[in-house]
């Protein structure tokens, strides 16, 4: 882990997509916006509009933090296509998130493991 971070954020150019992994202890929203902008920066940097991020974070952030998140989140993500897996299923979180980028006019899906964000992110 980055020692002026106090997340980790590994990315790895995967070709049609980029793969990400972020960790730590728990998101807070300052910490979301970060890796989140991180990362879209480095799918801009390479051309790629398809993530595949798999959240790994012991405690989540709040719903209300999310919703409050969404404008940004709305700007960032316009012409991505995100799969995302929570290795800890915070599901209430990740379905909010879904939603919100759904209505946003953002292709988003959650998944239980890579494997089938990786086949859902392809086929798309």
């Amino acid at each position: 882990m980055d020692p002026e971070k106090p997340y980790s954020l590994e990315m790895e150019n995967r070709g049609s997509y980029l793969y990400a992994i972020i960790g730590g202890l728990k998101v807070t929203p300052e910490m979301a916006r970060d890796y989140w902008t991180e990362i879209v920066d480095e799918c801009t940097d390479l051309g790629l509009d398809k993530i595949l991020a798999e959240k790994n974070f012991v405690e989540t952030i709040s719903m209300d933090s999310l919703a409050d998140l969404n404008p940004y989140f709305r700007e960032l993500f316009k012409g991505f296509k995100v799969a995302f897996v929570d290795r800890y299923h915070h599901d209430d979180i990740s379905e909010l998130g879904k939603k919100l980028a759904r209505a946003s006019g953002v292709k988003m899906q959650t998944f239980a493991d890579a494997a089938e964000a990786e086949k859902w992110l392809l086929a798309n």
